[in-house]
């Protein structure tokens, strides 16, 4: 997997922060948490992340390979390559097994920001 240039975003409304990021799943990228976006806490045993193509995280992970597997486990839930906007109005989306299949399956932690 190649590594590509990839805006993270800490809020819709931030402005994006250039990390390098894969994608192992389209629409989905796994990065290293910038450190000008880093607080103490998670950050610090869960420096990795799963971001939608967006720019804003999803999910935080203690390595790459965890992140990349979890990208891999929730690649079915949805076509990542929607916009995000889109995916929140989806009816259809099942954001409580997207959330549960996170829980069982990888040791990430969720990111819920409203903003």
């Amino acid at each position: 997997m190649n590594a590509s240039t990839y805006e993270v975003r800490a809020t819709r409304t931030a402005t994006p922060v250039l990390v390098q990021a894969v994608e192992p799943v389209p629409g989905l990228h796994v990065y290293h948490q910038p450190e000008e976006l880093q607080q103490p806490g998670d950050d610090t045993t869960h420096p990795w992340r799963l971001g939608h193509h967006s720019g804003l995280a999803m999910a935080a992970f203690p390595t790459k390979d965890e992140a990349v597997n979890a990208a891999r486990e929730v690649a079915a839930f949805a076509d990542w390559t929607r916009p995000a906007d889109d995916l929140r109005a989806d009816q259809d989306f099942d954001l409580t097994g997207y959330y549960d299949r996170l829980m069982e399956k990888t040791r990430g932690l969720l990111i819920t920001k409203a903003t």
